[in-house]
Formats: structure tokens, C-alpha cells, sequence
């Protein structure tokens, strides 16, 4: 065998505790600097044979294995398993870590199996999925989002626990669409029925776009590197209880801003309500100064059929875009939201954010009566003080109907 490996452990950390949940069993070995640095690339590295990237796959999982017996109480072990081994097995029905499993007499509850890539042959995922479940273990994927093409496999797989991709972490926090690609994949793994883990925290920043994405455990540098013990429960307990801290106090401003912001846009759309009901002409719009934030405007009837042109704000006045008129947007949620409010003509009704496709903006749409028979949508640019904190937190909830006085 070319190395020497040992397992260490890094903390999986439960975000309604605070304290440790769990410890994933990561590969190690000694540098010549006499450092000790991650093994994880031995696996993949092509020179050397396949059985001894097989032989020193195991020996680091029998040695993790063997520590689980100081596994503190209510907390997991999270090993790693690559179905490309599964190809090398003389036959599914001895399978090399359920053995190892079976002579430590470890107890199914308190191990994890992540499958660590599922790019290999569904079926014979799914078998050997089948058999660690029946044998009382739960399953964890990781790397969720790294490809669309998984999410076929993901709803036949049903995993306890689903991994976002650290890289995709890594770079929500430095755009919008990042973070509501996070988000979306964060929420489609809760939908699934699956525990949403995020890996690869490294800042606060991104503790709190966590939060956003629903997750139930965290793990990264922010809490602990891997270690060569297993870490108390209780240690991160009070560094998570200040950051939940943190966390609050800034989504309570942020909800506040959001309030106000509302409340400001709220008397702009009067405004522009009024201008609106007195209109004959496009022309009767040129006096009607509106605020940058204002992308556009379009006006619908009760049954959702677009009425009007968009009217395009720019700094030449109201550019006419007559392409989408005739279009029916009843389907959108917005609509009928507000449709089926029990005081339509005094409620204004906001979307969720979403990435303006004509101007790349991050963007919400406003949506009040003008009279009776017609409704104005407006789409509105989102100044980031009020729509989302650090790309993470959201501060105005699409639900959120404010009363127009």
C-alpha cells in the first residue's frame, strides 16, 4: 500500500441545537512537511492501481468504523461511500462495509452513508441504497447541485439528507442569482422530504444564506476543521446561540426596512393609480416623473389578459413596448393572491424576487386595482436593502399583504 491513512472527523452541527449532531469521517495523511493534509485526491488519481485505491478506501473506512465507538451520545457518524467501487464487488450480496458494520456490532441509527457521486449506473445505486436502508442506516447525497441532471435520480434515491455543493455556497453570496439558486435548491430538497446540509461555511455570511436555504446541519471551517477526535456536542453551542442572535436582530431590521420600502412604494403606485384612472392618452403619462426603481408598468383585466403596452421607464421618459399586450399572466401567483384577497381594491400584493429577464436586475412585482374592471403590475428593482440580507435573507415574505389606507 503506497500510504498510510487515518480517518479525522469534522463536526456536523444541528442549527436548531447548536450543538454538534454529527462527524464526518474524512481520509488524512502525513505530508513530507509533517503536516497532516487531505487524502480525498489519492482516490480519484488514476496511477495508481484501481485495488489499492479500493484496499486503502476501506482500511481509512475500518478505522473510522472502529472510533465509532466513541461516538458521544445522540450524535452520528457520516462515512463516505463511492459507488465507482461498486463495479470491482465479485457479487451485491457481500458488500465490504455492511461486514465491517456487522463484526463491530455498530448500531445502524448512529451511521450515516453518503454516497458521494451519482454518475455511475442508477440501478446499481439504488440496489446498494436499498440494502444499507433495510439494515436500518440513513442515507446522505452529496454535492446536490452540481448537476440538474441528478434530480431524476435524487426523487428515486430518497435520501434522509441532502448535501448542497460547496462551491455553490461558495459563490451565492456574491450575486443574486447565486443565492436564489441556493435557496431554490434548498427548498426542492426540503419538498423531497430530505434534511438540507450545508458544507463548506466558512463565514457568517454564509451561516446566514444557510439559514435561508432551510438547513438543518452546517458544517465548515466557521465551526471546527477536522479533527483527529471527535469534538464535544456542546462545544459550538454557544458560538451558534450568538449567531442566531445576530441573525435575528439583523432579519428585524431588515423586516422594518421592507415595511418601510413598502410603505413608500405603496404611495408611489397611488400616485400612479390616480394618473392612471384621469388618463385618455399615452401622452397624459409624460408628466408622471417615477422613481428609478420603477422598471415598468402594464395594466390587466380582472381576467388576467394584459391591456395595455409596457410602459418601460428610462431616462428619455415612458418607452411603449407593445409585444406582450394580449398576453394572459393569471396564472402567476401574484394574481390570484390578490384576486382572492377579501378587500381587493385596498390591498397591494408582492412576488417573490426573481432575476428581471430583460435587465438581469434582481427585481419584484407589484400588483393593486385601479378600479373595478383593471389591475396595475408593476415591476419594481430591488435595492437589496429590503428584498434579501447578505443574498441570504429574505425580508419581505411574498405573503405579506400590506393595507392601503
Amino acid at each position: 500500500m503506497c500510504k498510510d491513512l487515518f480517518p479525522y472527523f469534522q463536526p456536523i452541527i444541528e442549527t436548531a441545537t447548536g450543538q454538534v449532531a454529527g462527524y464526518e469521517a474524512l481520509a488524512r495523511m502525513g505530508s513530507s512537511e509533517s503536516r497532516v493534509v487531505s487524502a480525498g485526491h489519492l482516490f480519484s488519481d488514476q496511477s495508481i492501481p484501481v485495488s489499492e485505491r479500493i484496499a486503502l478506501d476501506r482500511d481509512v473506512r475500518q478505522q473510522a468504523l472502529e472510533a465509532s465507538g466513541s461516538l458521544p451520545d445522540n450524535t452520528f457518524l457520516s462515512i463516505n461511500i463511492s459507488p465507482e467501487w461498486l463495479k470491482h464487488l465479485e457479487s451485491m450480496d457481500k458488500i465490504p462495509t455492511l461486514d465491517m458494520i456487522k463484526q463491530l456490532a455498530i448500531d445502524p441509527s448512529k451511521v450515516v452513508i453518503e454516497i458521494t457521486e451519482l454518475d455511475g449506473d442508477i440501478e446499481i445505486i439504488r440496489g446498494l441504497v436499498e440494502r444499507y436502508r433495510e439494515s436500518g442506516f440513513r442515507i446522505a447525497i452529496d454535492d446536490f447541485g452540481s448537476g440538474f441532471s441528478q434530480l431524476d435520480r435524487i426523487a428515486l434515491l430518497k435520501p434522509d439528507i441532502i448535501k448542497l455543493d460547496m462551491t455553490l455556497l461558495k459563490g451565492a453570496g456574491d450575486n443574486g442569482r447565486g443565492s436564489s439558486m441556493v435557496q431554490m435548491l434548498g427548498e426542492l430538497a426540503s419538498k423531497l422530504g430530505s434534511k438540507v446540509l450545508c458544507e463548506g461555511v466558512e463565514t457568517e455570511e454564509e451561516y446566514f444564506l444557510a439559514l435561508s436555504c432551510n438547513a438543518a446541519y452546517v458544517q465548515g471551517f466557521l465551526f471546527a476543521e477536522a479533527l483527529p477526535q471527535m469534538m464535544a456536542p456542546e462545544t459550538t453551542a454557544t458560538q451558534v446561540k450568538n449567531l442566531l442572535s445576530h441573525y435575528r436582530d439583523m432579519a428585524i431590521n431588515a423586516t422594518s426596512l421592507s415595511h418601510w420600502r413598502s410603505e413608500k412604494i405603496k404611495r408611489e403606485l397611488l400616485a400612479l393609480k390616480e394618473v392612471l384612472r384621469a388618463a385618455s392618452t399615452d401622452d397624459d403619462l409624460n408628466h408622471f416623473v417615477a422613481a428609478d426603481h420603477l422598471l415598468r408598468f402594464y395594466i390587466c383585466d380582472r381576467m388576467g389578459y394584459q391591456i395595455s403596452p409596457n410602459y418601460e421607464n428610462s431616462e428619455k421618459g415612458w418607452i411603449i413596448d407593445e409585444h406582450h399586450r394580449g398576453y394572459n399572466w393569471s396564472w402567476r401567483p401574484y394574481f390570484f393572491e390578490l384576486l382572492g384577497s377579501s378587500d381587493t381594491l385596498n390591498r397591494l400584493v408582492f412576488s417573490e424576487p426573481y432575476q428581471d429577464i430583460h435587465t438581469g436586475e434582481r427585481a419584484q412585482t407589484a400588483v393593486l386595482f385601479i378600479d373595478d374592471q383593471r389591475i396595475l403590475l408593476a415591476d419594481l428593482r430591488d435595492d437589496q436593502q429590503a428584498g434579501t440580507l447578505f443574498g441570504g435573507f429574505r425580508g419581505m415574505p411574498a405573503s405579506w399583504i400590506p393595507e392601503i389606507d
